[in-house]
């Protein structure tokens, strides 16, 4: 019994061995490897990701235009596409409005009288002056939206991004805007003036060229840039109320025949031009008279009229009539005071072209957050939030983003890396809601950006967009 004894020890023995010898066990405890921050190229691709998420940005700075005339400009641009501000063409000064992809300008005489291109320009400066024009982009020889809508000028400049190197970005070149201390940052695309601290914001941008057509490209673009998402609600409300001056748009391509002229029922209290003309074209249009008057060489003041439709090769007339204290004034001279008192009207036809459909917009002013709480996943725009863990373990935002469009989570999980980097703890994105509406998307990020200030007293730490440092 003995032998059976110890052969049972040694089987107990080499499974002991054996068992030994498979442990995984480390003795010591575990310590976390260090995360290198985020490199040059990868904090630039981040800026400009932000750049292009924002609501509004306010551009201000100088370029030259397709044709080569030199335009200063100070416009806001909204990432749904709307731009309104004003800029000069060679020195003469225009107000730009840009919905539903279409550009209207309001300008003085000077302006339209200079502009090669308009239809019958001749005359036409004081016809147009200080109204609404509906203009090609190519007649200025600037596309408003090719330029200036965030995420267009975020993916140009994003081009060869690589090029701004792998080493960390508060070791490029030094530069001042204003008085905030920036970093040059050269891509593909150009040259972008981020801000030293993070989330390192673009404060300016230089481009050598910038568009996608021929004759709306322009060149030596700088500017310096200005984030105005915190002031979405009031952008909408500003534009929709300018838009609504937009109800009779002149066509400044488009022109009739003129014709004959008479005056007609001049008397004590008001005095009339009746305006012939023909419309060559092949649809009907609306035509704008307005004529400009004089008496005794002093001005006697405007009248205007409208006419139409006017359907193709047919004939039409306008009547417009003055009756302003100047004219019942001029009357009563020209009646008791002995002598010759001239009076003249220099007139215009112009064809007015349609309203702008302006409900989109409308709804955009009167949008209202979206709402959180009431999380969806089906949209046009998409809430999001990426997310890490603080030194005590807490969650905390890194930053809020909205974007359009069914990949999303594409765009949002190309920026978990550099919050890794930017954190040194693991990032994760969570869908905050999806809406329809980009106004409400918008103004859920600003409210949520705007609570988490109110809780920890300060911007989330990759947050660029609605979050002034």
């Amino acid at each position: 019994m003995i032998p059976g004894r110890g052969g049972l020890a040694a089987v107990l023995g080499w499974a002991i061995l054996v068992l030994a010898g498979c442990s995984t066990a480390v003795s010591g405890a575990p310590v976390a490897a260090p995360v290198a921050p985020p490199n040059a190229t990868e904090s630039i691709t981040q800026s400009l990701v932000n750049l292009g998420e924002s609501s509004t940005v306010r551009y201000q700075g100088t370029l030259s235009s397709a044709s080569d005339d030199d335009v200063t400009f100070d416009v806001t641009a909204a990432q749904t596409g709307e731009i309104a501000g004003s800029f000069t063409l060679d020195g003469k000064a225009a107000t730009v409005l840009v919905v539903n992809k279409t550009t209207y300008l309001k300008a003085g005489a000077d302006f339209w009288a200079t502009l090669s291109g308009v239809a019958n320009s001749q005359g036409k400066g004081a016809a147009v002056a200080d109204r609404w024009v509906k203009v090609p982009t190519s007649l200025i020889g600037v596309e408003f939206g090719d330029v200036f809508t965030p995420d267009v000028l975020g993916q140009n400049l994003a081009k060869g991004a690589d090029k701004a190197g792998t080493k960390p970005i508060a070791e490029g070149e030094r530069a001042k805007v204003g008085e905030v201390p920036t970093v040059k940052v050269t891509t593909g695309g150009g040259s972008v003036y981020v801000t030293e601290a993070a989330p390192h914001g673009v404060v300016k941008v230089e481009m050598d060229k910038v568009g996608r057509s021929d004759t709306t490209s322009v060149k030596k673009l700088v500017a310096t840039v200005a984030d105005g998402s915190a002031e979405i609600a009031k952008f909408y409300q500003d534009v929709s109320a300018q838009a609504a001056e937009l109800t009779a748009p002149i066509d400044v391509l488009t022109t009739v025949t003129e014709g004959t002229h008479n005056f007609d029922g001049c008397g004590a209290a008001s005095c009339s031009i009746i305006v012939q003309f023909t419309n060559p074209g092949k649809v009907a249009v609306r035509v704008s008279v307005r004529g400009t008057w004089q008496g005794d060489n002093a001005p006697l003041g405007v009248c205007d009229a409208t006419a139409g439709p006017v359907g193709p090769g047919a004939a039409g007339s306008a009547k417009c009539t003055l009756a302003t204290p100047q004219w019942v004034s001029f009357f009563q001279r020209a009646n008791s005071v002995p002598g010759n008192h001239p009076y003249s009207v220099e007139w215009s036809t112009v064809v007015l072209a349609d309203a702008p459909d302006l409900a989109q917009l409308t709804a955009r002013a009167a949008a209202k957050p979206a709402d959180a709480s009431a999380a969806k996943s089906d949209g046009s725009h998409f809430v999001y939030s990426i997310g890490y863990s603080d030194a005590e373990h807490q969650r905390r935002i890194w930053k809020y983003g909205v974007v359009a469009g069914k990949f999303w989570r594409d765009h949002a999980d190309q920026q978990v890396m550099t919050c890794l980097r930017s954190t040194g703890s693991g990032c994760a994105v969570t869908l905050v809601t999806a809406t329809g509406d980009a106004a409400s998307a918008q103004g859920l990020v600003h409210q949520l950006v705007e609570a988490y200030k109110a809780e920890h007293k300060e911007c989330p730490k990759g947050q660029w967009v609605g979050c002034k440092r």
